[in-house]
């Protein structure tokens, strides 16, 4: 177990540094001179771009920038805000609370939906909920959230007043409408992979003798179906927190939430580099963290997993 686990580590050591060889690169091969950005609308001098690029290291090499750039991530600095002049850390420290709000209502109302719903049509196969659920998973996949995010805004918001459209002014109810938006895409995908899970373990012979000795449908629903699926379904987790990482940016800027999302998009319009892979690093840091609980944990739950990895 303790070698399977530093298998991983060392894995996701190996992937966080190219990933960070590849972001940098990418980021800085953007058209456009990051100079000029800096300086402002303003029509900049020679003297003023030269003062500039020897200020942020942008008249070195790519290389030696990005040795510079790793050496302060080494030591927690992820530099320097080209627009604001503030530390990225401290712009990313502030906005997290929020991001890491809707973050947690999206994946409530994932789990909560996608697990309910999944297990309910997977018992009911070829049944009207079941195609009804079907059609749903497919338009929800199909909707883009910016705008499945207008289109709510206007019904839930501004024509029902249901719920807030902008702003956190509200507290945590604030995040539901938002969070409902950006759950779509993974509540489907959750719903048809219990649906599947559930489609497939009512079959097994543990079930059957469950079934067979007089348990009640809920609770064999519960100790044996669920549970067979809580590896793949905690897979889906794993993969689904970065992506929602990445899909926040649209959806905070939709709903005008001050979370990283629109920090970066802002970011994104005023080639403010090192914003920018300073959240795509931290993005990738989170998955990888979590992507490391959570094979740690199908290891714990299902132990046939070791016994393959050795």
């Amino acid at each position: 177990m303790g070698r399977l686990v530093l298998r991983r580590l060392l894995g996701a050591a190996v992937t966080f540094v190219l990933a960070t060889v590849v972001v940098f690169l990418v980021t800085f091969a953007l058209p456009g001179d990051p100079a000029r950005t800096i300086a402002g609308r303003r029509q900049p001098t020679e003297a003023t771009l030269r003062a500039i690029r020897l200020r942020y290291h942008l008249d070195e090499p790519l290389i030696n920038q990005y040795l510079r750039w790793m050496g302060g991530l080494l030591r927690g600095d992820l530099g320097e805000s080209y627009a604001s002049r503030r530390q990225v850390t401290t712009i990313l420290l502030e906005a997290l609370p929020v991001s890491m709000t809707l973050l947690a209502v999206t994946l409530a109302i994932e789990l909560v939906i996608g697990i309910a719903v999944g297990t309910a049509v997977g018992s009911q196969r070829g049944g009207r909920l079941d195609v009804t659920t079907l059609v749903a998973c497919i338009g929800a996949l199909a909707v883009p959230a910016f705008v499945a995010g207008v289109v709510l805004q206007d019904l839930v918001g501004v024509r029902w007043r249901l719920l807030p459209v902008a702003g956190i002014q509200d507290g945590l109810v604030s995040y539901l409408l938002p969070g409902f938006v950006l759950s779509l895409t993974g509540m489907a995908v959750a719903t048809r992979l219990i649906r599947a899970e559930t489609l497939e373990s009512q079959h097994a012979q543990h079930v059957r003798t469950a079934v067979s000795k007089g348990l009640r449908q809920g609770a064999v629903t519960r100790r044996h179906v669920l549970y067979n699926s809580l590896v793949p379904f905690l897979s889906f987790v794993g993969l689904e927190i970065g992506a929602l990482a990445a899909g926040s940016i649209v959806v905070e800027r939709v709903f005008n939430l001050p979370g990283v999302g629109r920090a970066v998009a802002r970011a994104i319009s005023q080639r403010d580099n090192t914003l920018i892979i300073g959240f795509s690093i931290a993005t990738i840091a989170v998955y990888l963290v979590v992507d490391l609980v959570v094979d740690v944990a199908a290891l714990l739950i299902d132990p046939r997993l070791r016994q393959a990895d050795t």
